[in-house]
């Protein structure tokens, strides 16, 4: 079992009390039953911060006179606290339930006297949800059979998953030996054996601990539990909990256990994506959460563990991206290689040029994601992937490597990367089917005026105007159409977000409510993406600030009626201003 009751610090609350009571909490903290009962009122049920209801109070010091007197002036057994430290919050019967006090569990049951309707009575399922959690057997067996059977299927599912998410073993086999589950209810237990802990945050799992959690996935697996169905939304995305437990540091105990207990390392979410693929684009749990994410990312042991279960890196999903491909968009060289390990040597070539089903190879995502290493690896001698491969819709690995992509990871990375493609041979000229070259890809990375990058990109334009880019060049983007609903999400199925989100749009205009423009300069994408230092840039080689796209729109009109600004940024304005004084109108 991982934790034990939580009981709140009561003998220093009992020092405090003299021997003159003044309160009917005070009165119960020393025992003293005749001035108990002079104390009592209509607020019986009163919280206190620190232990809850006087009938909690009472519980928590086994005062079985002070339960009786509190119940039969009118206490509630199944109330519970308004305000409480969330480790002690439970009602008074739950409690006792949670204490293995048979005694005061007993007295509340007959005091209750619950008929066939009293299980549907909010809080009165905690006792067997707090007996399975944290109570010995004798106490769930009491609860089961006072019960006769009368408990509902969302109780007892609760119960399990309570149990489960403590690690209680013993209580988890007895209620699997007295209560048929559905497999769909073992599962969510299962998943619940899964949950993060904070204190593990700052230390590590004690052998103690990684045994119990061990041991319960084993006996819920035993039991029929099928860990390839996607687990609970608001714990593991909705994703198998392999995928999930390969994903957080502190889980990699119970991935070991998954993978002792014969789950497949293979097993993939709708979109055909393993865990390996997961782990390569580097995706989090929750933007939200961020700092507890970064802080609990995978180390490369996780890789090991996978790799030594036979996780396949050349698994393709459903648009035929590798865990290859994403190891290279999102993990350094040194995992991209231990990977490649796992085939054999006379295929690792073969491997790194397999392309994804649009064409792009490991070198597109390496550039996607600005892995300087990885992409001076894939143009070695040793690898050689062309540097210009043109994929679907006409996209280079120079183009990828400018143009923002999910999840996003690259965003200080991208110059870089760009200039060490252009210096490698790559093709400045090209550009895609819709007419984007590399400085409208450049153009749709926001920034914020910063006169060393600002300086960065004015070389990288250079560079690219000399390979013979035009600057007012032309192409087609997507934008939000006012009359048109999408008629599907953005996001066509769960799993990795991965790609460029404006050029999906620019394929699927109509489903996703958009409408297509044409004769878009570099210029009117940096007004429209806030990226204040590409059009500083752009300014400078001689951008055309009065160009206007297929519907009479200028830069600083896009600019005026772009989305993409925050509503407290003062880039609006002054990319507005800076467009109006270089020549342009609004």
């Amino acid at each position: 079992m991982f934790q034990q009751a939580p009981i709140p610090d009561l003998p220093t609350y009992q020092n405090r009390v003299d021997h003159s009571p003044k309160s009917l909490r005070s009165s119960i903290a020393i025992n003293d039953l005749t001035s108990l009962r002079s104390f009592l009122s209509d607020k019986l049920d009163e919280s206190n911060i620190s232990h809850g209801a006087p009938l909690h109070l009472a519980i928590y010091l086994d005062s079985v006179e002070a339960v009786n007197i509190l119940l039969q002036a009118g206490a509630d057994p199944l109330k519970e606290p308004e305000f409480l430290d969330l480790p002690y919050l439970t009602t008074p019967m739950g409690l006792a339930a949670r204490l293995s006090n048979r005694t005061i569990l007993q007295k509340i049951w007959q005091h209750i006297n619950p008929d066939i309707s009293t299980y549907d009575v909010e809080g009165f399922d905690g006792c067997l949800v707090e007996a399975a959690q944290y109570g010995d057997i004798a106490i769930l067996g009491d609860v089961l059979r006072w019960s006769q059977s009368n408990w509902s299927p969302e109780s007892r599912s609760r119960a399990l998953s309570a149990a489960a998410e403590n690690w209680h073993v013993e209580n988890m086999q007895f209620l699997l030996s007295e209560i048929p589950f559905e497999e769909e209810v073992l599962n969510v237990a299962l998943a619940h054996v899964t949950v993060n802990k904070p204190c593990f945050e700052h230390r590590d799992q004690t052998e103690a601990e990684i045994a119990a959690r061990s041991q319960s996935i084993k006996v819920l697996m035993a039991a029929g539990a099928d860990s390839s169905k996607p687990g609970p939304s608001w714990l593991c995305m909705g994703e198998p909990l392999l995928i999930w437990t390969a994903l957080c540091r502190q889980l990699h105990n119970c991935l070991k256990a998954l993978l002792d207990n014969g789950v497949d390392p293979n097993i993939t979410n709708s979109q055909g994506q393993t865990a390996l693929c997961y782990l390569g684009a580097r995706v989090k749990r929750d933007t939200i959460f961020r700092r507890r994410i970064e802080d609990n990312e995978p180390t490369e042991d996780v890789f090991h563990t996978l790799l030594a279960s036979n996780a396949s890196v050349l698994h393709q999903d459903i648009n035929g991206n590798t865990p290859l491909h994403f190891a290279a968009y999102g993990l350094p060289l040194k995992v991209l290689q231990l990977l490649l390990s796992s085939v054999p040597v006379e295929s690792q070539r073969n491997a790194l040029k397999m392309r994804n089903y649009n064409g792009e190879t490991a070198l597109h995502f390496a550039s996607a994601g600005g892995q300087i290493g990885n992409i001076t690896y894939l143009l070695s001698r040793n690898v050689g992937l062309d540097i210009n491969e043109i994929a679907s819709m006409g996209w280079t690995p120079l183009l990828r490597a400018l143009v923002p992509t999910m999840p996003s990871l690259a965003r200080t990375r991208k110059i870089e990367a760009a200039q060490l493609l252009l210096a490698q041979g790559a093709n400045p000229s090209t550009s895609t089917q819709d007419g984007w070259t590399p400085l409208h890809c450049l153009a749709m990375n926001p920034s914020n005026g910063n006169a060393e990058r600002i300086d960065r990109i004015s070389q990288l334009i250079e560079t690219l105007l000399s390979g013979g880019i035009c600057i007012n060049s032309r192409a087609s983007f997507a934008f939000d159409n006012p009359l048109n609903h999408p008629v599907r999400k953005h996001r066509v199925q769960d799993g990795i977000d991965y790609g460029c989100q404006e050029s999906q749009y620019t394929e699927s205009p109509i489903e996703l409510g958009k409408v297509l423009r044409s004769d878009l300069t570099p210029l009117h994408i940096a007004a429209e993406f806030e990226a204040l230092d590409v059009i500083v840039a752009l300014l400078r080689h001689g951008a055309d600030p009065a160009a206007e796209d297929s519907d009479g729109n200028s830069p600083a009109r896009l600019a005026g009626n772009s989305n993409k600004y925050s509503s407290s940024s003062e880039a609006r304005g002054i990319v507005i201003t800076m467009l109006i004084e270089a020549g342009g109108s609004y």
